[in-house]
């Protein structure tokens, strides 16, 4: 698979060429339900929430980590706990969950939302890898103003990550020469960051209009 790429396309047509074992980091956030096909189906959802988890498993090296940031859902008069269907997949994959924060998007924290929660539950799962932590890192709770990714309507109006947050978990997860892999990349924010630290990048983003929106890399 060539790296430095940051492509329009499938995760699932993607991810397939990307060699077992072989990926510092998997650094992502998988569309929310409104994003597929599956709006209606939340056992079709985290069904494919587990085989994209299935897949990262095989991809990231023992010692690598695997970083899911992403809001739980409210959603037909109920909870749907994303970050607790990626806990068990990874842990039916013999996979740890090292590391865990929450990641406030825009006070107040009390914000009222009919659909979405206004922070996200970062969750780090690695096999054997050690976390050198220190600084921001130590914090159990991190507050970012985020912005919109462009101009995009409707289920597609979505959040990119903020810089530093990117920065912060790159720096400490990998080093320079290393491997980042962004298969859900929306903005490319991640792959971007990846890239000005002197790490290897690959991503893809299946929307059009996301990806004309998104960072050039």
């Amino acid at each position: 698979m060539e790296w430095n790429k940051f492509l329009l396309g499938n995760a699932f047509d993607i991810m397939p060429q990307v060699e077992d074992k072989s990926v510092e980091l998997i650094f992502s956030s998988l569309p929310d339900i409104s994003q597929t096909e599956y709006a209606d189906n939340v056992s079709k959802y985290q069904q494919f929430q587990t085989t994209a988890m299935n897949e990262f498993a095989r991809i990231i090296k023992d010692d690598g980590f695997v970083v899911i940031s992403q809001t739980d859902r409210k959603i037909n008069g109920s909870i749907l706990p994303n970050h607790i269907t990626y806990y068990n997949a990874m842990m039916d994959n013999l996979m740890i969950l090292k590391d865990y924060k929450i990641i406030v998007r825009n006070q107040p924290v009390d914000k009222k939302d009919m659909y979405r929660f206004n922070y996200q539950h970062c969750s780090i799962f690695t096999k054997k890898g050690k976390i050198q932590r220190g600084g921001e890192f130590l914090k159990n709770i991190l507050i970012y103003d985020t912005e919109k990714i462009g101009n995009i309507k409707g289920a597609l109006n979505s959040y990119m990550w903020p810089k530093s947050f990117c920065e912060l978990i790159i720096e400490k997860l990998t080093k320079e020469g290393d491997k980042v892999f962004d298969p859900f990349a929306a903005s490319g924010i991640a792959l971007s960051v990846a890239k000005n630290m002197n790490r290897k990048y690959l991503g893809c983003e299946k929307s059009e209009e996301v990806f004309n929106n998104a960072i050039k890399i």
